[in-house]
């Protein structure tokens, strides 16, 4: 059995320490305000990508987050039924992009064992690789590679600057009828939820279908879409910029007409 504390660095351990009373998990509000403390601690800006945001993601919250995940019910029933949904296709490749401490691509790599399954992460925890280790067809890589079946892309989108770009680079690696599984949160759970990204809670799925990528089946809190034709960002930066001038309008509206508003005014769909 790997013996977890060699993984684990004597300044994470003194973390999980302090914050793992009794040996009990902290709920998942806690979780958020511990992230929102890393976040403050790092002196992070939201409209600033420079080495504060590296060390924000270095942070050891990140691998409390990722142990938690392992023991929560309600994020280990929505990974279940991420995985479900990806082993239903068949794939022979996939791709789980930002994929963390790897949970999800574990599940999918047990679920799918002739597939090809990669954790394309940019942090990627010691341990985490070593747990990938035990599944024999997943592995970490540092960036994408070939064509996929599959992609999977949940709660990234948010955290990055420009989501469009990031899913026109990592689309050209989908096969065409390929699906991309997409799960966001642009809302300001978290500080690490860039505000400037805010205004794609009602538009996302119009700018997916401006750039090729067909908004189909519901997954839990996520989406797929499936590749239909080039991926391009062009048309969706027009629906972009609409979507922002929009936006601070639509969210006073009510609940009720928020949606309906929404699809009229940033892509003219009555």
């Amino acid at each position: 059995m790997m013996n977890v504390n060699v993984q684990i660095s004597p300044v994470e351990q003194r973390y999980l320490s302090s914050v793992l009373k009794d040996g009990q998990y902290p709920d998942l509000e806690t979780i958020w305000a511990l992230m929102d403390s890393a976040w403050k601690e790092c002196e992070c800006d939201p409209d600033v990508m420079d080495e504060r945001i590296e060390k924000f993601y270095a942070h050891p919250v990140w691998l409390l987050n990722g142990l938690f995940i392992e023991q929560h019910t309600d994020s280990l029933a929505n990974r279940c039924s991420f995985a479900d949904y990806v082993a239903s296709l068949k794939p022979k490749r996939v791709a789980d992009f930002g994929g963390g401490y790897g949970s999800l691509a574990r599940l999918i790599g047990t679920r799918c064992p002739n597939a090809e399954v990669h954790v394309v992460e940019p942090h990627p925890h010691s341990l985490a690789i070593s747990l990938a280790r035990d599944t024999a067809n997943v592995r970490y890589v540092p960036e994408l590679t070939g064509v996929y079946d599959v992609l999977i892309a949940t709660d990234v989108f948010e955290h990055v600057p420009d989501p469009l770009a990031l899913v026109e680079s990592t689309a050209k690696h989908l096969r065409m009828d390929g699906k991309y599984l997409i799960a966001n949160c642009f809302k300001s759970v978290i500080l690490c939820h860039l505000p400037s990204t805010f205004h794609f809670r009602w538009s996302w799925d119009a700018a997916m279908k401006a750039m090729n990528l067909n908004p189909e089946e519901i997954v839990s809190y996520g989406r797929a879409y499936r590749r239909i034709g080039p991926v391009s960002s062009k048309a969706a930066r027009k629906l972009e910029q609409r979507s922002r001038r929009w936006f601070n309008l639509i969210k006073r509206l009510p609940k009720n007409t928020r949606v309906r508003v929404a699809r009229w005014l940033v892509s003219g769909i009555p």
